[in-house]
């Protein structure tokens, strides 16, 4: 019985929506996009930063050890494939041709949101990887120049730091942008249904 009330309740819910418009709906997913994209663009300048400085670094360090310009070259390796994933994303989240076609402009939505995720989970665990090695090579040099408690506080706050970014701060970028993603999704098909609606 409390099945059926909260059927009904959903049910009666679907039929008092109010009926959005078209421009609305495609203004609210335009302003969503921009955000979206100027947020991937943000990413791409502060990771074109990050590379050129990591470059500069390296090439005016006085490193002496192999493990060194090996953790160099997985720093810089892992900016430019950061840089060339965001450069992609950025693209297709840019993709207008579809966006007057809602049933298309879903699949494709749902295509990319998928493909994010994929990316923010599976390959950013992987990128993680990569990093920490390089930062375990970085800190072999580390312990040969400078005393052991120094060497030790830097290794903690680093690890620290990329736990913090990994458990927390990624969790909540994931949650952010699936929502805004899922919003995206949701008016599309609700625009769709009501021109289907309007279709019978």
């Amino acid at each position: 019985m409390k099945d059926f009330e909260a059927l009904k309740s959903i049910w009666h819910d679907q039929i008092t929506l109010p009926k959005v418009g078209h421009e609305d709906v495609l203004k609210k997913i335009r302003k969503t996009r921009n955000g979206l994209s100027s947020k991937l663009l943000i990413e791409m300048i502060g990771m074109g930063i990050a590379t050129a400085v990591i470059t500069y670094v390296w090439i005016d360090g006085p490193f002496k050890m192999w493990t060194t310009h090996l953790a160099m070259i997985i720093f810089i390796a892992c900016c430019i494939y950061y840089i060339v994933v965001l450069i992609d994303d950025y693209r297709r989240i840019n993709y207008t041709n579809l966006i007057d076609k809602p049933e298309d402009y879903i699949t494709y939505l749902k295509n990319y949101k998928h493909d994010r995720y994929i990316f923010n989970t599976r390959k950013y665990s992987i990128y993680s990887i990569f990093l920490t090695a390089g930062f375990l090579l970085y800190f072999v040099e580390i312990s040969f120049t400078a005393s052991l408690w120094v060497t030790l506080v830097g290794f903690i706050l680093t690890f620290i730091w990329v736990a913090i970014c990994y458990f927390v701060l990624m969790r909540m970028y994931i949650k952010r942008e699936e929502s805004k993603l899922e919003d995206m999704i949701q008016n599309l098909e609700r625009l769709q249904k009501q021109f289907e609606d309007n279709d019978l």
